[in-house]
């Protein structure tokens, strides 16, 4: 449905074992360079369109969602709402645009909105006494995938970069639209991105090799 092309995106820095890591989970291959031409279609009412549009990016925005929240329920939640508001709004794409840039800004409003209503239901409870869940009950939840362990290590715009980048396919030049910041921004945004978790897998990987001693 969707011809080659995929964006292209910031290499890890030629590190094999970082770049594994990241690739892991990702969407392979994602065929998005035909996303503005469904967009437009999604204007003009075609009935296709809005299945297209979902079934190529629900799973890249659903990574993208549960690399910035707790659990999978969540995730779920802002993908549906973020999906209903571009249905709300879509007119207001511009075609002729990249509709990735455009997708992931309402991705992004979605989640700080979902965050903040998230934050008001919490005071609320604890103004009313309620008791949190147990560690055991998150615990039981399924673990995160490989990607997700990884960014949940960075800061949340170092995180959220590189999530647009290496999930959602999205250029340099798209993120720093999405996020409304620069392209060298963004850049450094990423360097710092990868650089911490090269650490971090150094120091995983060392504290392996002296337990197995």
């Amino acid at each position: 449905m969707f011809p080659e092309g995929v964006t292209r995106r910031v290499a890890a820095a030629n590190d094999p074992q970082l770049e594994s890591c990241l690739e892991e989970n990702v969407v392979p291959g994602q065929r998005l360079t035909d996303l503005d031409r469904w967009m437009e279609r999604y204007q003009q009412a075609d009935p296709d369109a809005p299945a297209a549009l979902v079934g190529a990016l629900s799973p890249a925005l659903l990574r993208f969602f549960r690399s910035q929240v707790a659990n999978r329920e969540q995730a779920d939640d802002l993908l549906q709402e973020t999906w209903l508001r571009i249905h709300r709004v879509r007119r207001t794409y511009r075609p002729g645009e990249p509709v990735l840039p455009w997708i992931y800004a309402i991705a992004r409003r979605v989640r700080v909105d979902g965050y903040r209503r998230t934050r008001r239901i919490t005071l609320y409870e604890i103004a009313m006494e309620v008791l949190p869940q147990t560690p055991a009950q998150v615990k039981a939840r399924n673990p995160a995938p490989a990607f997700n362990t990884l960014v949940a290590a960075l800061p949340e715009a170092q995180r959220e970069v590189l999530t647009m980048l290496k999930v959602g396919g999205l250029t340099l030049e798209e993120v720093a639209r999405a996020t409304s910041s620069t392209v060298g921004a963004v850049k450094q945004k990423a360097h710092r991105a990868y650089e911490r978790l090269r650490k971090l897998l150094q120091v995983e990987a060392e504290g392996a090799k002296g337990a197995a001693q």
